[in-house]
């Protein structure tokens, strides 16, 4: 586990920055994206460490207020976020569960966040990215986000959860604008709610089955 988080941190930190006079201000991502999203996370439990690794592919639609994802692997497992209703549905096969949340759907980086460095990921020819450093509950602790240059399309991110020996990293790959099919957002009706969990997920996009910073 420690090689992989070094190595991440390594991937976030060294690679060439450059000497612009004035940092770029704080971008907004684009209003509907869709691609992989792939979490690690690292956790000490009773001492011991532990490493979880969770694929989803992500559907984002900022107009609607909603995040969809479904599990790599399992078709039948996804998740729904409705940032409108403050809801979130997992729906495996045909049962559904519905679960309150808090916090905000993440579109913009925050005005008081820090720029750290611009930087080209994987070499002189490739991807200029935007490093920022911000603190947000709603991301569980300190994150380092890391974006397009031009664009603002997410890349990854590390958060250094609140919890004492908590890591985790986001990375997000083969992006593509738009929503292909609207209907990943969908919900079956009815939804039952799950009275013992009425605040189950505290973190957009890291509080989700298995990865709730609670």
């Amino acid at each position: 586990m420690m090689f992989k988080l070094l190595s991440v941190v390594c991937l976030l930190g060294i690679y060439s920055s450059f000497g612009y006079t004035q940092p770029p201000k704080p971008c907004c991502a684009p209003e509907q994206w869709e691609g992989l999203l792939h979490i690690t996370r690292g956790d000490l439990v009773s001492g011991q460490p532990e490493l979880a690794d969770f694929t989803y592919i992500m559907s984002y639609d900022y107009g609607m207020k909603k995040l969809a994802l479904k599990v790599l692997g399992s078709p039948n497992v996804r998740v729904v976020q409705d940032f409108d209703k403050m809801m979130q549905y997992v729906i495996s096969g045909t049962t559904c569960n519905a679960t309150k949340m808090v916090g905000e759907l993440m579109h913009c980086i925050p005005m008081d966040a820090t720029h750290l460095q611009t930087f080209h990921f994987g070499g002189m020819q490739g991807l200029m990215i935007d490093a920022w450093q911000m603190m947000s509950p709603d991301l569980g602790g300190d994150a380092v986000i890391d974006v397009t240059h031009d664009g603002c399309v997410p890349v990854a991110s590390v958060v250094t959860n609140t919890k004492p020996g908590m890591m985790s990293i986001l990375e997000y790959q083969n992006i593509t604008m738009g929503i292909k099919d609207p209907s990943v957002f969908n919900v079956p009706s009815p939804c039952p709610s799950s009275d013992n969990q009425v605040d189950g997920v505290a973190k957009p996009l890291i509080g989700l089955p298995g990865l709730s910073g609670h």
